[in-house]
């Protein structure tokens, strides 16, 4: 699982079933439609906060944080951040295998 320091602190990230689940829920984006996540700016906040929320849920860690304080982090990093939220949505993505 990827690890992302953000908010002062190393932390889990990782997008399973029910993260996606959870971000499709609160964005309004179907599952068929996950291309579009990132067209608005809430969806980066969004994705990050859930993201955050089911790595710690997966180690095992306690998570008190709102989207807001989320965003706040977001907007203290500097826009690399933003890359490695994504590359860590990526690597959680099932890979079609190639021939």
């Amino acid at each position: 699982m990827k690890k992302v320091e953000i908010g002062g602190k190393l932390r889990p990230v990782r997008f399973s079933y029910l993260c996606l689940k959870d971000i499709c829920e609160k964005t309004k984006i179907k599952l068929s439609d996950m291309s579009e996540l990132g067209s608005e700016i809430d969806h980066v906040g969004i994705m990050t906060y859930y993201g955050l929320k089911h790595g710690a849920k997966k180690e095992g860690l306690t998570f008190k944080h709102s989207i807001k304080e989320i965003e706040t982090w977001l907007d203290n990093e500097d826009f690399g951040k933003l890359n490695e939220i994504f590359e860590a949505f990526q690597m959680d993505q099932p890979q079609s295998e190639g021939k």
